[in-house]
């Protein structure tokens, strides 16, 4: 199909142009992705093992609550980085050795285990080329323990194993034959200095929205990394009798300790989201 424009326009200006066309003819929906929602890579860890440690919230001791472990194979109360760097991992990539965990979760008071593990390494920053790896040992904490309601669902979610883009503040009904799945998202803007802050998050912060799909990050956290977040699958259709160790279903919440290879991350950055790129 040609188009008569009355002007000239650069290319992005006539791809913008040409999705406004496909909206307003409803060809494509309002929540269509931006252009670098492919810029992304895509890690699988299965389930370790539940154990009643947290070595970022609960250095050295027992912690609060029981939790599932995914990725590396080695975590204990005491584990740092030089521990997880000679431990192994479950992780489809085995340059991968970063922990992962979340809460453990029970139905009817059983403990149901987790049965899969995605980790979406993401680019949505407005300058694709500029984001950085996480700094060896970086430790993270996503979502709140202590929550009394329902989180954002920019940081916490729940959907249906095989959905997408449709994470609400509280569990749907899968139906039958359907999986529950927990969605955590972790701030992509780092302050450039410290790998760990006394609550575990001050030192990272969520990009801010600047429009067209794309974001920024603050002048107080000035370095952009990638945007994890980690999709956990449960053995459940709805969130009926559904409990975690660290209270109701809207207490969910993830921990991130950075133990990759910094080579072959820093190469899958360069390769996949700074290339605009689905690996």
């Amino acid at each position: 199909m040609r188009l008569g424009l009355p002007f000239p326009l650069g290319r992005r200006r006539l791809s913008a142009f040409l999705v406004v066309i496909a909206v307003a003819a409803g060809i494509v929906p309002l929540s269509a992705t931006p252009a670098f929602a492919s810029a992304r890579f895509h890690i699988e860890c299965d389930l370790v093992r539940h154990r009643q440690v947290d070595p970022i919230v609960s250095f050295g001791r027992r912690s609060a609550h029981l939790h599932a472990f995914f990725g590396n194979t080695g975590v204990t109360a005491a584990s740092t980085y030089t521990s997880l760097r000679r431990a192994g991992t479950n992780c489809n990539n085995k340059a991968d050795k970063a922990a992962y965990w979340i809460p453990a979760l029970y139905q009817n008071g059983r403990l149901r285990p987790a049965v899969a593990g995605h980790f979406y390494y993401r680019g949505v920053h407005n300058r694709l080329g500029v984001v950085k790896a996480y700094p060896p040992g970086l430790k993270i904490v996503a979502g709140n323990s202590h929550a009394t309601r329902p989180q954002s669902t920019r940081v916490v979610a729940w959907s249906c194993q095989g959905s997408s883009g449709t994470g609400r503040p509280t569990m749907r009904d899968c139906g039958a034959g359907g999986k529950v799945k927990a969605l955590i998202k972790f701030p992509s803007c780092w302050d450039g200095r410290r790998k760990d802050s006394p609550n575990h998050k001050s030192h990272m912060r969520y990009a801010t929205r600047l429009g067209g799909g794309s974001r920024g990050c603050p002048r107080t956290h000035p370095v952009p990394v990638p945007e994890l977040t980690v999709a956990i699958v449960f053995p459940i259709r709805s969130g009926s009798g559904v409990r975690l160790s660290s209270g109701p279903p809207y207490t969910m919440h993830a921990d991130f300790f950075n133990a990759w290879n910094q080579t072959v991350l820093k190469n899958l950055i360069q390769n996949c989201i700074r290339a605009n790129r689905e690996c």
